[in-house]
């Protein structure tokens, strides 16, 4: 796969990650029911925002590595890299973490109430997706490391070498152009052309 390719295939991977990470925090994580005094049974529900903070850093992050991936290359492109992959195994793990459910003690203070807990259940699918957003960004992190001088940099030309393109062809003309004004000569009077001799070596009119 050619460089332009792996940047492309870095680019989308990590906005998946953005966007299951983000949807990741704004699903139902926990939802715990609580027997309140006064109150009766109440039921609570903490959002993966709630119960893993982070979840909404890691997406931003995850966005702005976008950014940095296009504007560096090198050493810089490979610690962007590394810093993509370290927050998408921190990622995984906190998401696999949350397929149980915490013992009361342990909840989120968006699902705590002053009562008792009668019992608590964990979403699967949130964590899964939060999951599936530490993934990527896994993949992406070890796909820039390895492959990284690999991608092209944003504004760089992919032109083979010795090929001049339209655009250095027309700035060669334009730099001629002013090279001649400078030297005092008229850059749109074409030269003449030789007069045609014919084979003997006299000219080519006349009879």
């Amino acid at each position: 796969m050619r460089g332009p390719r792996l940047l492309g295939v870095a680019v989308v991977g990590l906005l998946l990650a953005a966007v299951a990470l983000w949807g990741a925090s704004r699903g139902t994580w926990l939802t715990a029911t609580w027997d309140v005094p006064l109150r009766g049974r109440v039921v609570v529900t903490a959002t993966g925002a709630d119960a893993e903070p982070v979840l909404v850093p890691w997406a931003l992050l995850a966005l702005a590595a976008i950014g940095g991936l296009l504007a560096t290359s090198g050493w810089g492109r490979r610690a962007v890299g590394a810093v993509v992959g370290i927050a998408g195994l921190w990622a995984l793990l906190r998401a696999l973490s949350g397929l149980a459910a915490p013992p009361p003690d342990a909840l989120p203070a968006a699902a705590r109430q002053a009562g008792r807990a009668v019992g608590v259940e964990a979403s699967v699918v949130w964590p899964l997706l939060g999951g599936l957003g530490g993934l990527l960004l896994i993949g992406v992190g070890l796909l820039v490391t390895l492959r990284g001088a690999a991608m092209p940099r944003l504004g760089a030309r992919y032109d083979a070498p010795g090929a001049p393109t339209r655009r250095q062809d027309a700035d060669d003309e334009d730099r001629s152009l002013w090279a001649a004004l400078d030297a005092g000569e008229d850059p749109t009077a074409r030269p003449e052309s030789p007069t045609p001799r014919a084979p003997d070596g006299t000219g080519g009119t006349g009879s």
